[in-house]
C-alpha cells in the first residue's frame, strides 16, 4: 500500500508496521531480503533525484528492509544509505521552508509532506539507533586476552564523521514551522519524541563524553533546545533526563552542561526547578537500597551546581531532606552543591542581611557533617571546606569552629578523614588573614597589650579624654576587612562593577578616599583607589606599578591614605588628631565610644590570631605522630603540612621538619621522595634578593636545624644533602659561604662555624672534591694550635677528611 492514499502513523515498535492496524494506516508489503537491498537502495537514489523527498511515500519499504537487517548488512551499503537518508532530510527541509508559507497549499499535498516527512525521519531515526548500537557493541568487544580488538580505521568512521551534522540537520527542521502541517496549534507529540529520541539514544553511549565528541554535545544541546522552546518538550524532558539520570551514570555531566545552557542562553530557567523538584521526590529509603541509581542524581545535582549555583540556590530546598536520608552520596551532592554556593553566590562582605542568613545556614551544616556517621562524608565535607578556605569565601568569624574541628578530625579512625583533615589546615595557614608569621608566643605580648589599654580605655569611656590609638594599629584592625574588599575588585564575573563619581583632582580624590575609609566603606574606598590609579597614573601617591600586583599597590596607597602619609579629607588636622569636621560632630560622650570600638577590633583580631596559632600548635602534635603511620597517603600530608607549617614561623614546626628526616630511608619510594622534596622546598628555594643573600639564608636555615641534633639526626640530614649534591642543586656560593664561615672570614658563632664544617663534610659524601680541593685549608685553621679552645670543632674536621676514604680517587 502506497503512502500517498493512506496515512503513516508512527509505531511503538518497528514490528507495528508489519501487521493491519487499520484502514487508511500505512502497512510495510514486503521485508526485503539483504540480497535484493542494493539494487533497491539504488532505485530510491535514482527515484529521489528525478522527484525530490516525496520519493519516500513510494520506497519506505527497502530502506525499513535495510534497518530490519541492519548486522547483516555490509558496512558500505549501510553508510551509503546513511548519507542518502540524510540528503533526503535536508532537501525536504530547505523545501518545507518555502512550502510552509503557501497560504495556498493543498489538503492533499499536505497530507503527503506530512507522510513524507515522519517516513524520512522515522527511517533517519531508525539507521541512528542501528548505528549507535553497533558503535556501543564495538566498544565493548574484547580478544581472549582481555585487550580491546582492534577494528578497522573505516568502520564506524563515517558515523562518529556524521553525528554532529545528522543533529544539526534536525536542529535546522525543528526550527520551521511545523504545526501548519498538522493543521494544529501543536505537532504531534510522538514525532517530537522521535526526533529528540535520536539525542537520548546518542547520549546513552558512554563514549559521548570523550573530549573528542564536545562538538556532538554541544548538537544535542542545542536539538533539544529547539524541542524545547517550539514544541513543549518539558514535561517529557524532565521525566527523561530524571529516567536516564537512574540508568546511565555517565550522562550526568553531559545533561548538567545542557541544562545550564538552556538556562542561560534559551532561558529554560524554570526546567531547573522541575529536575531538581523530580529528584528531591524521590523517595530517601529507595535511593538507599540503589547505589548505581542514585550516583547519577547526585553528580547530575554537584555538577549543575558548578554551572548555575545561582539557580540551584533558588531550588535547594528541594533537595534538602535528603540531608537526612540514608543514602551518603545524596548528602555529599547537597553539600557539595551547598559548598559551590558559597563561593560562587554567597561570597563577600556586601552581602544583603537574608543572603548572609542562608550563607550562615549552609556553613552551619556543613560543619554539622564533619561529624556524619559516614566516612565519606566526613572526608568529603573536608574537601569542601578546603575550596571554600581556598577561594576566601570562609567568613572570619567561622576560621575557628572549622579549624577546631578539623584538629578534631585527626583523630579520625578513617585515614581518608586523616589526610583531608591535614590538607585543610594546611589551607587555613596558606590563606589566613592574620599574618605571616603564626607563633604563640610573639602574639601573646601584642594581646595582653592592648587587652590591657582596651580595659583602661572602658574605665575612662566617660571622660571626655580618651585614649589615643595610633592610626597604625587602627589600619592592622582594619587590614583583613580591607584586604577582602579589595580582592572582591578582581572578581568581576560574579557582580557587575560598582559606578563611582570620579573627582577632576587628584587632591580632592585623595579626600574622597579617605572620607570612605573613615565611614568603614572600605569595597568603595578601595574601587575608586583602582580607578584612580589609572586615570593618575605617574601622579603621587598613584604612581606604583599597576599591573605587576594590583592588590599590594592598592593596600599600600589605601594604608598611607589612612595614616596621614597624604594629604587626605582632613589634610589640615595632624595625623592623630581630632579636630576635623567629622570629630566636630561627634559629641564628647561619643568620639571615646568611637575610639572604643577600634579598639575591640583590634582586641578581637589580636585574639582569633593568637586562638588560631594555638589551634595550629595543636594539629602539630598530632600530626607529628602521624609521620611514621603505615598509610603512605597519610604519611605524604603530614610532610606537606609540616613544610606549610615551616614556612609561616611557628617555632614548633622544626620539630616535625627534624621528625621526619629518618623518613629519608623509607622504603617507600613515595615517601623518600617527599622527604627529598619538603628539603628542597624548605632549603634549596631561600629568599633574598642576590645570589650571596640566598646562600646566607640557606646556610642559616640548615645551621638551625643541626643546633642540639643528634646522630641520627645528622646521619639523616647527611643522606639529603649528599642527593642534592650529586644533583647540583647545591650552588657553589653556598659551598664558598660555609668555607668561609669555617675559615672565620664570615662572621658568625662557634656553633655556626662548627655548623658549617659538618655540613661541608655532608656535601663531600655526595662530592668529595668539595673537601679534598681545600684539604690544607681544612687541617690548617681545624687543627692548629688554636684546637684547644674547641675540640669538638676538630673533632668534625676529622670526620669531614674522613669522608674523603669514600673516594674511588
Amino acid at each position: 500500500m502506497a503512502a500517498a492514499s493512506c496515512d503513516f502513523h508512527l509505531p511503538l515498535v518497528p514490528a507495528d508496521l508489519l501487521r493491519d492496524s487499520g484502514p487508511g494506516r500505512y502497512v510495510v508489503q514486503e521485508v526485503l531480503l539483504p540480497r535484493e537491498l542494493l539494487p533497491a537502495v539504488a532505485a530510491f537514489r535514482a527515484a529521489f533525484r528525478a522527484r525530490g523527498a516525496l520519493t519516500v511515500l513510494q520506497h519506505f519499504d527497502p530502506i525499513y528492509s535495510l534497518i530490519h537487517h541492519f548486522p547483516t548488512v555490509g558496512t558500505a551499503l549501510k553508510e551509503d544509505t546513511l548519507e542518502l537518508m540524510m540528503q533526503v532530510v535536508s532537501h525536504h527541509s530547505n523545501e518545507l521552508s518555502g512550502i510552509l508559507d503557501d497560504s495556498g497549499l493543498s489538503p492533499a499535498d499536505r497530507a503527503a509532506h506530512l507522510n513524507a516527512l515522519k517516513m524520512n525521519c522515522y527511517l533517519l531515526a531508525g539507521l541512528v539507533d542501528a548505528f549507535e548500537m553497533e558503535a556501543y557493541k564495538n566498544s565493548l568487544e574484547v580478544d581472549p586476552g582481555g585487550k580491546k580488538k582492534n577494528r578497522s580505521k573505516a568502520s564506524g568512521s563515517l558515523w562518529e564523521e556524521e553525528r554532529e551534522s545528522l543533529l544539526r540537520l534536525l536542529t535546522q527542521l525543528l526550527q520551521l514551522d511545523l504545526r501548519r502541517l498538522w493543521g494544529a496549534l501543536v505537532v504531534e507529540e510522538d514525532f517530537v519524541s522521535l526526533v529528540t529520541g535520536t539525542c537520548y539514544r546518542i547520549v546513552e553511549n558512554p563514549s559521548i563524553n570523550l573530549q573528542k565528541y564536545r562538538a556532538t554535545r554541544e548538537a544535542v544541546t542545542h536539538l533539544l533546545a529547539a524541542a524545547l522552546t517550539h514544541y513543549d518538550h518539558m514535561f517529557n524532558a524532565t521525566l527523561k533526563i530524571t529516567q536516564m539520570l537512574q540508568h546511565f551514570e555517565h550522562v550526568a555531566p553531559v545533561f548538567a552542561q545542557a541544562v545550564s545552557v538552556w538556562a542561560t542562553e534559551y532561558g529554560l530557567k524554570s526546567l531547573v526547578a522541575e529536575l531538581l523538584r523530580e529528584i528531591g521526590r524521590k523517595c530517601p529509603q529507595d535511593l538507599a537500597r540503589d547505589a548505581a541509581r542514585v550516583k547519577g542524581y547526585a553528580t547530575f545535582i554537584a555538577e549543575l551546581a558548578e554551572h548555575i549555583p545561582a539557580l540551584v540556590l533558588s531550588n535547594l530546598s528541594v533537595l534538602l531532606h535528603h540531608l537526612d536520608g540514608e543514602s551518603y552520596m545524596m548528602r555529599n551532592a547537597i553539600l557539595a552543591a551547598m559548598a559551590e554556593v558559597l563561593v560562587q553566590v554567597l561570597n563577600g562582605d556586601q552581602l544583603e542581611e537574608a543572603a548572609r542568613g542562608t550563607r550562615d545556614q549552609f556553613l552551619s551544616m556543613l560543619q554539622a557533617h564533619v561529624c556524619d556517621i559516614n566516612s565519606f562524608v566526613r572526608s568529603r565535607v573536608l574537601q569542601l571546606f578546603t575550596r571554600v578556605v581556598q577561594c576566601k569565601a570562609l567568613p572570619l568569624t567561622q576560621f575557628q569552629p572549622v579549624v577546631s574541628l578539623a584538629v578534631g578530625r585527626l583523630k579520625d579512625k578513617s585515614v581518608v578523614v586523616v589526610k583531608n583533615a591535614i590538607q585543610l589546615l594546611a589551607a587555613f595557614l596558606s590563606n589566613n588573614p592574620f599574618s605571616s608569621k603564626l607563633s604563640c608566643t610573639d602574639l601573646s605580648e601584642p594581646l595582653k597589650k592592648e587587652i590591657q589599654k582596651l580595659q583602661e580605655m572602658r574605665q575612662c569611656s566617660r571622660s571626655t579624654t580618651a585614649p589615643v590609638i595610633t592610626r597604625e594599629e587602627e589600619w592592622e584592625a582594619m587590614l583583613p576587612e580591607v584586604r577582602a574588599a579589595t580582592q572582591q575588585l578582581f572578581q568581576a564575573q560574579e557582580e557587575e562593577e560598582e559606578v563611582l563619581e570620579m573627582e577632576e583632582t587628584v587632591e580632592s580624590t585623595l579626600k574622597q578616599i579617605t572620607g570612605l575609609l573613615r565611614k568603614l566603606n572600605y569595597r568603595r574606598a578601595a574601587c575608586l583607589t583602582h580607578k584612580a590609579l589609572h586615570c593618575f597614573q605617574g601622579k603621587e601617591p598613584f604612581n606604583g606599578p599597576v599591573e605587576e600586583n594590583k592588590e599590594a599597590t592598592i593596600l599600600s596607597i589605601l594604608k598611607r591614605l589612612y595614616i596621614g602619609s597624604y594629604p587626605s579629607e582632613n589634610s589640615e588636622d595632624p595625623p592623630n588628631g581630632s579636630s576635623s569636621p567629622e570629630t566636630e560632630e561627634v559629641g564628647p560622650e561619643e568620639q571615646p565610644q568611637t575610639e572604643l570600638v577600634k579598639q575591640e577590633m583590634l582586641v578581637q583580631y589580636l585574639q582569633d590570631a593568637y586562638n588560631f596559632s594555638a589551634k595550629i600548635t595543636e594539629a602539630l602534635t598530632l600530626i607529628s605522630k602521624m609521620l611514621y603511620e603505615n598509610c603512605v597517603s597519610v604519611v605524604q600530608e603530614a610532610i606537606e603540612f609540616f613544610v606549610t607549617v615551616q614556612q609561616f614561623g611557628v617555632p614548633q614546626a622544626l620539630l616535625g621538619v627534624r621528625r621526619m628526616l629518618p623518613l629519608v630511608w623509607s622504603k617507600e619510594a613515595g615517601i623518600k621522595e617527599a622527604v627529598l622534596s619538603a628539603y628542597r622546598r624548605l632549603y634549596l628555594s631561600p629568599s633574598g634578593d642576590t645570589e650571596r643573600a640566598r646562600a646566607q639564608s640557606m646556610v642559616q636555615s640548615l645551621s638551625l636545624i643541626m643546633m642540639d641534633a643528634s646522630l641520627g639526626t645528622i646521619q639523616c640530614l647527611e643522606e639529603i644533602i649528599s642527593e642534592f649534591v650529586q644533583k647540583d642543586e647545591i650552588k657553589p656560593a653556598v659551598i664558598q659561604l660555609l668555607w668561609e664561615r669555617f675559615t672565620e672570614k664570615a662572621q658568625c658563632t662557634s656553633l655556626e662555624r662548627r655548623a658549617a664544617v659538618i655540613l661541608l663534610g655532608m656535601m663531600a659524601q655526595g662530592k668529595p672534591e668539595i673537601i679534598g680541593s681545600n684539604l690544607d685549608v681544612l687541617v690548617r685553621v681545624g687543627l692548629a694550635e688554636k684546637v684547644c679552645e674547641d675540640y669538638h670543632l676538630a673533632q668534625e674536621v676529622c670526620s669531614a677528611i674522613s669522608k674523603l676514604a669514600t673516594s674511588p680517587k
